[in-house]
Parts: structure tokens; C-alpha cells; sequence
């Protein structure tokens, strides 16, 4: 009992099992991301391949030795494809069957020509210190997604000292085989404890590295999905212009600002030209494409500081910082040509069609609704003298 109480197999299986626990509660919370499945996937077939080979060291099945090593190698493999995957790299799945069937025809060999433990261990140590090369290599290399770049590099340096060290207890094995060195028992083999002391606590820190990437990986997908509702909170998505929330948040700053300044401010409603014959005679498909055409020229030809909207249905509304009625005037009435200019494609063909505009100029003690409805009459006057026209206020 007391040599099973300080025996490093149960240390080492200890640490496999927690992190096996660690990592299935990993790929539970951070479904759908791809890789922390092949994590949880390796480190159970690693305990399942540990486990069998304590039970081999008790009853001497050869059965139970050649199934155990080959789980074993079997999880270290599955393990690091899952490095790949989070990676989003070509997988390279080979490695999992040459390297078990690699190892399983070595130990089948050992037992059959009652072969040398040493050179056995060796051939296990040489495969599995090669498994971690090619993804060391990856993490290193890998210059897309910034957030985890800390966390793949300290998954790339573990996994590179686990590679080192077991290839190191390889090279031990192998002078010990080489040399005809005589058999030593497992706990007092030098080969056999280097792995529990060093290679060990390089997985357990790798692991944890992943973890890193993971939970950094979650956290730039919520801060990307926070930005995006945040974006949908305040652009009109049909059109992209700044819906009306935002635009009446801008304006009390604007208004603000041209108060404190003595600076003027005016204010123009668009609104399209006989926009219910267009949905009518061209579908609303061809509508909706006539007001992104028209909205993407509107916020292409603002000036920087203006503030461009959509108040709803056809109508938009244009805030011109620091400008004058007349210079308003003449602006709207270059947006409005270039406007009839424009064509969209419809089922009954290309068709162009036309707006109008009605501006207005910020007055002392104006509050936004008295502000917007001069606006307002402006337009209705533009509509009532023929359309495709500016009218300011009288």
C-alpha cells in the first residue's frame, strides 16, 4: 500500500483524470468552438490506456499491455489534433492510426520474440516526442487571431518541452537497450520517472493554455457580438444610415454645440418621389434596393460631421453642422441630381427615380420637433410644387 501510495503512476494518473474532468467541462461550456472535443476525446483514452497497463502490471496480460500502450498513444495523438482544429489548419489525421499501428507492431514483436523492455519504451518515447512537433510548429506560426496569440505560445513552448524530455527519456532507453544495460524496476528507472517530473507538468501547464485559448477565443466572439448589437442598436439595417434613436441622441449634442458656439445648424427631411408607385410597379424588392442605392449616396456625399438618418419608410433626414441656409440649399440641390442619376434594376426593367427635400435652420429656443417641423412644411412644399426639388422655410 505504501508503495502504491508514493508510486508516480498514481500521481500521474491522478493529474490525467483531472484534467480529463477539466477538459469535458471545457467542450460542455464552450460548444460549438471545435478542438476542446478532441482535448477531451485524447486525455479519456489516455487514463483508458494508463489504466489498462495498471491492470497489466498486476495480471501480466499480454493483451491488456498491447491495448493499453496503443490507448495511450491513440489520446496523445487525438489530443494534438485537436490543436489543429481549433486552429482551423489542414487536420492531419494520419498520425493517429501510423503511430498506434507503429507502436502496436513494435510491441506485438517485444512479446512474441520476448523482446527488450528498454528498446520497447524507447520506440514509444521516439513516437510520442514526435507527435508534438508539427503542432508546436503550428502555434508558433500562426498569425490570424491576435486575442489568443499569448495563449497559443504558451501552449507551444509545453508541448515543446514535453516533446524534448520524452524524446530525452527515448534516448535514455535507447542507451540502456544499446548498452545491455540490466532491467530495472519501472519506479527506479530513471527513463521511466522522467516523464511523471517534468513531461507531466508541461501537459498539465499545456492544458491549461488551451483552456486560455478557448475562454479568449469566447470572450472575442461575445466582445464581436456586442459590438454587433450595439451596431444594430443604432444603424437601420435595410439602408445602413443611423436610425432614429441615434439620430436624436446626435442631435441634442449638435444642438448644444451651435448654441454654445453662435454656429448655425440646419436640418433637411428627404423623402423619395412617388415611392408607393415604385413598390407597385417594380415589387418591393426593387423598392428596397432604390433606398439603399439612395442612402449609400447620401452618406457617400456627406460631409464629415454631418449626420445622415432614416426616420422611417422613405423618409431621411440630413443634419448640416456649420452651414447656412443657402449653402444647404445649393448642397441638397447637387444630392438631389445626382439622385436622378441613379438606376436600379427591377423585373419590369431598369428604372430611375427622383426625390425631394425641404430644409430648415436652427432658431433661438427652437426645440427639435419645432426645428424639424419647418423642416417638415418645407418638404411638403417641395412635394406640392412638382417634386425633385429642394424647398427651404419661409
Amino acid at each position: 500500500m505504501e508503495a502504491l501510495y508514493f508510486s508516480p503512476m498514481l500521481l500521474g494518473l491522478n493529474l490525467l483524470l483531472a484534467l480529463a474532468v477539466a477538459s469535458t467541462a471545457l467542450w460542455t461550456m464552450s460548444r460549438p468552438i471545435v478542438g476542446p472535443g478532441y482535448w477531451m476525446a485524447g486525455l479519456w483514452l489516455l487514463i483508458s490506456g494508463v489504466l489498462l497497463f495498471a491492470a497489466f502490471t498486476v495480471t501480466r496480460s499480454v493483451v491488456l499491455n498491447i491495448v493499453g500502450n496503443a490507448l495511450q498513444m491513440a489520446g496523445e495523438a487525438i489530443f494534438l489534433l485537436g490543436i489543429f482544429r481549433f486552429l482551423g489548419h489542414r487536420m492531419p489525421y494520419w498520425i493517429v492510426p501510423v503511430s498506434v499501428l507503429v507502436l502496436v507492431a513494435f510491441n506485438v514483436h517485444y512479446w512474441v520474440n520476448d523482446g527488450n523492455s528498454d528498446f520497447l519504451m524507447m520506440v514509444y518515447a521516439f513516437i510520442a516526442g514526435l507527435l508534438p512537433i508539427q503542432a508546436v510548429w503550428v502555434l508558433l506560426r500562426q498569425r490570424r487571431e491576435p486575442s489568443t496569440r499569448l495563449a497559443r505560445l504558451l501552449v507551444g513552448v509545453c508541448l515543446a518541452i514535453y516533446s524534448v524530455v520524452t524524446l530525452v527519456r527515448s534516448a535514455y532507453s535507447g542507451h540502456d537497450w544499446w548498452s545491455g544495460a540490466p532491467y530495472v524496476q519501472p519506479t527506479e528507472s530513471f527513463s521511466y520517472l522522467l516523464p511523471y517530473n517534468f513531461a507531466m507538468p508541461a501537459l498539465v501547464m499545456g492544458f491549461i493554455g488551451v483552456t486560455l485559448m478557448t475562454m479568449q477565443r469566447i470572450l472575442a466572439a461575445s466582445h464581436e457580438l456586442e459590438t454587433e448589437l450595439k451596431l444594430l442598436a443604432t444603424i437601420d439595417p435595410l439602408t445602413g444610415a443611423l436610425n432614429r434613436r441615434s439620430f436624436n441622441e446626435l442631435f441634442a449634442q449638435l444642438q448644444r454645440s451651435a448654441e454654445q458656439h453662435k454656429t448655425p445648424l440646419c436640418m433637411a427631411l428627404l423623402d423619395l418621389d412617388d415611392f408607393k408607385g415604385v413598390n407597385d410597379r417594380q415589387g418591393h424588392q426593387a423598392g428596397d434596393e432604390a433606398l439603399r442605392l439612395f442612402s449609400e449616396l447620401c452618406r457617400r456625399e456627406a460631409r464629415k460631421g454631418d449626420v445622415f438618418a432614416r426616420f422611417g419608410g422613405e423618409e431621411f433626414v440630413l443634419l448640416l453642422p456649420d452651414t447656412r441656409l443657402e449653402d444647404a440649399q445649393r448642397l441638397l440641390e447637387r444630392l438631389l441630381k445626382a439622385v436622378a442619376a441613379l438606376e436600379v434594376r427591377g423585373p419590369q426593367g431598369a428604372f430611375g427615380f427622383q426625390a425631394s427635400a425641404g430644409v430648415s435652420e436652427l432658431r433661438a429656443g427652437d426645440t427639435q420637433d419645432s426645428f424639424m417641423q419647418r423642416a417638415d412644411k418645407a418638404l411638403y412644399r417641395a412635394k406640392h410644387l412638382g417634386r425633385n426639388r429642394v424647398s427651404v422655410e419661409s
